[in-house]
């Protein structure tokens, strides 16, 4: 609101002169904007942290809270963020030379071959 009061000779308030500026549009589009973009950098953060988590389920036979528990406590010890150390673990796991060359190997081959399986309806083990 602009405004300006009218007063008398007196100095007494008669009134206000002015306008009003109607910004709730604006300020919802601001906040909308706000919640879009915090929203993609929650997924983003979220992507990596599941990438991690999957590459501890892979590698230590465990199921996906364990290693959301294991990745936690891994960054209350270090002292980092969650996303950060999730971050490090997936670029080294892809980046360290030889480390997936031989499980790449037969993972494909498992990947590859799965859908036999998935027909002949062998039943999965129970836990």
């Amino acid at each position: 609101m602009i405004g300006d009061r009218i007063v008398d000779e007196d100095g007494s308030v008669l009134g206000t002169s002015g306008f009003y500026l109607d910004l709730t549009d604006a300020l919802e589009e601001d906040l909308r904007a706000a919640v879009d973009a915090a929203m993609s950098s929650l997924a983003d953060a979220r992507a990596v942290i599941e990438q991690a988590k999957g590459a501890l389920m892979l590698a230590y036979t465990i199921p996906a809270e364990r290693a959301f528990e294991i990745l936690v406590w891994r960054s209350q010890e270090t002292n980092l963020k969650l996303r950060s150390l999730a971050e490090r673990l997936v670029h080294e796991i892809s980046t360290t030379p030889g480390l997936l060359e031989e499980f790449r190997g037969r993972f494909d081959h498992l990947f590859l071959t799965v859908h036999e399986r998935v027909r002949s309806g062998d039943p999965l083990p129970s836990d």
